[in-house]
């Protein structure tokens, strides 16, 4: 039995590290799979702040308070996200490092056509600033250090919310005490 919150995040973000390489070698990492990802790895969040909950309920003495079980869920969350940030950002610098350029592709063509029907009405000067400007946006969004960033700061909100619902619930229901 898993005995404390790091476990629980370990084994559940090597879950999810399993889900992500098994996407990418199928090659469906595009398209609609980038919506699901975040399915997925809600629903592994969930039952990993789940077992945390529930491994701090066998582990401690006595009856845990609100406060114990929602510690212990936020550990195990915050655990959970910056381990999968870790992973998210290694995957994306080093496994899957075309992921980002394909998804420049489309922003570059309408920032493109944007310009050239801005050339029409505004001087070179101010069309080269907009352009740059936007290419320094796309590169800083769309970069795996931005990606991880944000996977983390998710996965740990969402994560205390999840916890304090939990928490609450597994006080309420019979069984969980």
């Amino acid at each position: 039995m898993l005995k404390n919150p790091f476990q629980v995040a370990v084994t559940f973000s090597i879950l999810a590290l399993c889900v992500k390489l098994l996407i990418f070698s199928m090659g469906i990492q595009h398209g609609d799979m980038e919506k699901y990802i975040i399915y997925i790895y809600t629903l592994i969040l969930l039952v990993a702040i789940f077992f945390g909950i529930r491994s701090n309920k066998i582990t401690i003495e006595g009856n845990a308070t609100f406060g114990d079980d929602f510690k212990a869920g936020a550990r195990t969350a915050s655990f959970f996200a910056i381990i999968v940030a870790l992973i998210t950002y290694i995957y994306y610098a080093h496994i899957d490092i075309d992921f980002f350029e394909i998804k420049k592709q489309p922003i570059l063509d309408s920032i493109k056509s944007a310009a050239q029907e801005k050339l029409q009405t505004q001087s070179k000067e101010e069309v080269t600033a907009y352009i740059l400007n936007q290419l320094k946006g796309i590169s800083m969004y769309l970069s795996p250090y931005f990606q991880a960033m944000w996977t983390m700061f998710g996965l740990v909100f969402m994560g205390l919310f999840y916890s304090a619902v939990f928490s609450f619930l597994m006080r309420k229901l019979p069984g969980f005490k």
